[in-house]
């Protein structure tokens, strides 16, 4: 019996990272192998690469290696060295080129680590002993993905497969870029059964993410969804759900700082939103006409952002260029998903939530419903607190205290007069979230333990879904007695007039119009003329160079580039007006007499 050596780095690495020789273990493994001249050795140690050719390394090799090592008492050197926390597949194939986003074609080698044949696809799917062997350089002239494995004489695949995204750009990256590789059987299974829901529904894929200037970031495995209600029935570009599973081979978070106004940088899942009533799509939709004259993509995003400039926990979001398998796939707004891991992700991880959603849609059998959700724990907390604010009497300032202690109100009175002020005319019929920590963790005198309320889906604003209409009175409807997130301010309204005036006040705070209370600067102003205009104006300023080739791709027919132009310059006008509008719907409120509170 020979000896051949192989020497090879041992790090943890995933498949898709360079090699690092700066940092290695030093780890000795005997291998059978067959080689030209019979059956003999591979040892494996950890040092610079030399390449043995002709031999063929598999991790069910590597791991009948580690079993005979353990169990072998005159080879095993225990004392020697310690053991490796865990096995190690070798690199196989070397690219001459990483994943990129780039402005210049070029020619991509592969070479052959090990022996064997590199066979690869260029369509997403995973390669197989059948696929195009590789023979040289490969041209990469347009945005292209490789999925390239090794494979032995017998066609047995050798180590773990390879995706490499290369996107040839005609424009500047000044946005992230997303690539999204998987077999279109998987996604054309998803956009075929829009219906279909929950980790049945779950395909599986590699997802690349670039930062802007080109430069890959990760590369990993996780699982994709369809996302949304109304939209995944109607819109030819679907929203997504990624999930960071270890399922697929992956970390089980992704671990990456995706969103500048956020310290979290770990992520179970995420999602990627298309935005469908706020964009070209929205046409020749059964009872709801067309919308894609309005579309201005960033009336959600905008909206969010003004919430946390009040002080308050929000899903944070950013812009990405996506691709599915190489084809540009549009803009999307990739954002934080609101559930129990996510709340954990600010809080405790052991944290427990219950988290209440209005949603509406169609049924299987074609029926229009609303209704209220446990997206997360149970509906229980959330009836129990609707039971006493109906019960309760609010003329006992005894009870407004009792409200207070079971409702954040400083959220409460942000989230309902953003509405109010942004003219959300998909709420609060729908698209609402109310969240309340459940477990004993929660601090007895803190906010977590209190209902709170989220943005979530605030694409119907700035005159968006009105007709173009700016001044309509949306504050009736943050008492409104229909719906039950409105409900907890209706006979507080009705019965505490001190309480009614409270929120009056602080809308005007909120407008930086007054400052009654003396609160500093940083609580007040927040949904002021200048601030609003700027956060429209630095989220257009984002995506504008993308709207054409979000036209292009979706709506050719269109005139992208000036729908988008205009409806931005609509949300400016619409907040030159908004203000002196809803201040006269304020006096309104503070002065109704249909209540007992005059």
């Amino acid at each position: 019996m020979q000896t051949k050596t192989l020497i090879v780095p041992m790090f943890s690495s995933s498949q898709n990272k360079q090699l690092n020789l700066k940092t290695v273990t030093v780890l000795l493994i005997l291998i059978p192998v067959i080689a030209a001249g019979g059956v003999g050795l591979l040892a494996i140690t950890g040092a610079t690469p030399v390449m043995a050719q002709g031999n063929m390394v598999r991790k069910a090799e590597a791991e009948a290696a580690t079993d005979l090592l353990e169990n072998t008492g005159s080879d095993r050197h225990a004392s020697a060295a310690p053991e490796p926390q865990q096995s190690v597949i070798p690199e196989t194939i070397a690219f001459s080129r990483d994943s990129i986003v780039t402005h210049q074609p070029f020619q991509l080698t592969m070479n052959n680590l090990v022996g064997g044949t590199i066979r690869y696809t260029i369509n997403g799917s995973l390669p197989t002993a059948a696929s195009t062997p590789y023979t040289g350089a490969i041209a990469i002239n347009s945005p292209t993905v490789i999925r390239a494995q090794m494979f032995a004489a017998n066609g047995a695949p050798v180590g773990d497969p390879y995706t490499k995204s290369y996107i040839i750009a005609n424009y500047d990256q000044t946005m992230p870029v997303i690539s999204i590789v998987t077999d279109w059987t998987h996604l054309d299974t998803l956009h075929a059964n829009p219906k279909g829901r929950g980790k049945d529904w779950e395909r599986p894929i590699n997802m690349e993410y670039f930062a802007p200037g080109g430069q890959i970031q990760f590369n990993l495995n996780a699982g994709i969804r369809l996302h949304g209600n109304f939209s995944r029935l109607f819109s030819p570009k679907k929203s997504y759900r990624i999930y960071f599973r270890k399922d697929y081979g992956g970390p089980g978070k992704l671990e990456y700082p995706l969103f500048e106004d956020t310290a979290v940088i770990k992520f179970d899942k995420l999602v990627l939103r298309a935005g469908f009533q706020d964009s070209f799509q929205f046409r020749n939709i059964p009872d709801h006409g067309d919308r894609h004259h309005t579309a201005k993509y960033i009336g959600d995003q905008v909206v969010r952002n003004l919430h946390r400039d009040m002080g308050q926990p929000i899903a944070h979001g950013s812009w990405v260029l996506l691709y599915l398998n190489g084809q540009f796939w549009g803009l999307y707004n990739l954002t934080e998903r609101i559930d129990t891991k996510f709340l954990q992700s600010y809080s405790d991880k052991v944290s427990q939530w219950d988290v209440i959603t209005k949603e509406s849609g169609w049924d299987e059998i074609g029926q229009w419903y609303e209704r209220e959700v446990a997206k997360e724990g149970n509906y229980g907390g959330w009836l129990d607190n609707q039971n006493w604010v109906g019960s309760a009497d609010f003329t006992n300032p005894g009870n407004i205290g009792g409200l207070e202690w079971r409702v954040d109100v400083e959220n409460v009175f942000s989230y309902m007069f953003l509405q109010a002020y942004v003219q959300n005319t998909d709420w609060p019929h729908a698209n609402w979230v109310a969240y309340q920590r459940v477990d004993e963790g929660a601090a007895i005198d803190g906010n977590e333990r209190k209902w709170r309320m989220m943005v979530w889906d605030a694409e119907d604003t700035f005159g968006t879904g009105a007709g173009g209409k700016m001044d309509l009175n949306a504050v009736v409807k943050v008492h409104s007695p229909h719906d039950s997130i409105t409900r907890i301010l209706e006979k507080p309204f009705i019965s505490n007039c001190g309480f009614k005036h409270r929120f009056v006040d602080r809308a005007r705070e909120y407008l930086g119009v007054e400052n009654k209370h003396g609160k500093p600067e940083s609580e007040i102003g927040q949904l002021s003329r200048e601030r609003v205009k700027a956060e429209i104006i630095k989220q257009a300023d984002i995506i504008r160079p993308f709207i054409q080739m979000e036209t292009t791709r979706w709506a050719p027919d269109l005139s992208g580039a000036a729908i988008f132009e205009q409806n931005v310059a609509n949300m400016l006008t619409f907040v030159d007006v908004r203000e002196e509008v809803i201040l006269h719907h304020l006096d309104i409120l503070r002065y109704q007499t249909f209540t007992d509170c005059k």
